[in-house]
Order: structure tokens, then C-alpha cells, then sequence
């Protein structure tokens, strides 16, 4: 779970808190239990991104209102049923939950321009360890 002092150390930026009603929207309207720990992250920034510690390097979580409409946008559930975007790299790839096991939901990504099964990539377990990235830079070679 988001701590309640949760100090977004590496992140180059987030945002304020997302409205309530924006939350409880996007509970309801997604149609899945959505983790605990991104709820509470919203709830502390409504959006931002940095570096991450995982592939794909870098991640940009988008604010609460804008998840639905940016998953219909990019017809994410027609693609790939069972996926929920909540963010990107910032650039080509869909951060993602992915819905068709058992909670907790593992997070995938996947490129936007090729939103298929055989293009989802691992990674992380969970939210809460993908939380555990952010802000850090991916060790290079």
C-alpha cells in the first residue's frame, strides 16, 4: 500500500490529490477491484512519473479521470481483454493491469501500436512492487 508519507523521492513529477469523485468513478466504472495501493496512490498524486527501476524505464501513471477514457481511446479492452491501462512509458507502451488471473494483478506493458497477447511483457508482480520502482533509475550496461 501507498504509505500516507509516501515522499515520490525520484519522480520528476506528480500531481495533487485526484478529486474523491474522480476515485469513486473510476472504482466503479472499471468494472474491477482495483488495488488498494493504486487507489491510495491517486489519492496522494493524481498522476506523475519518473524513472523506473523495471522494464521499460520510465513510467507515466495518468491522472484517475483520464484512465477509462484513455483505455476506450485506445480500444485497450477490444485488444486484449482483461487489460486495464492505468499509465505508460510516456512514449510507445500501455503500463497495464492484467486482470485474467487472481488478484494481486500483475502489471504488463504492452506496445500501443501492437495491443496483442504475444506482445505483453512482464513487470512487475504486483502494484506494490511496481510502486517500489518508481523513482529509481534502470541500472545500465
Amino acid at each position: 500500500m501507498a504509505p500516507t508519507a509516501f515522499d515520490f523521492e525520484g519522480w520528476t513529477n506528480h500531481e495533487p490529490p485526484a478529486d474523491p469523485a474522480e476515485i469513486a468513478a473510476l472504482r466503479t466504472d472499471s468494472g474491477i477491484e482495483l488495488p488498494e495501493d493504486y487507489l491510495d496512490l491517486l489519492r496522494l498524486s493524481n498522476g506523475g512519473g519518473g524513472p523506473l527501476d523495471v522494464e521499460p524505464g520510465w513510467f507515466q501513471i495518468w491522472p484517475a479521470g483520464d484512465v477509462l477514457p484513455l483505455n476506450r481511446n485506445h480500444e485497450v479492452q477490444q485488444s486484449i481483454p482483461g487489460l486495464i491501462g492505468f499509465g505508460s512509458n510516456g512514449g510507445g507502451e500501455l503500463l497495464a493491469f492484467d486482470t485474467r488471473g487472481n488478484p494481486p494483478w500483475k502489471i504488463v506493458m504492452v506496445p500501443f501500436l501492437a495491443l496483442q497477447d504475444e506482445a505483453i511483457v512482464w513487470v512487475a508482480k504486483d502494484f506494490a512492487r511496481f510502486l517500489m520502482a518508481t523513482g529509481r533509475a534502470t541500472p545500465r550496461d
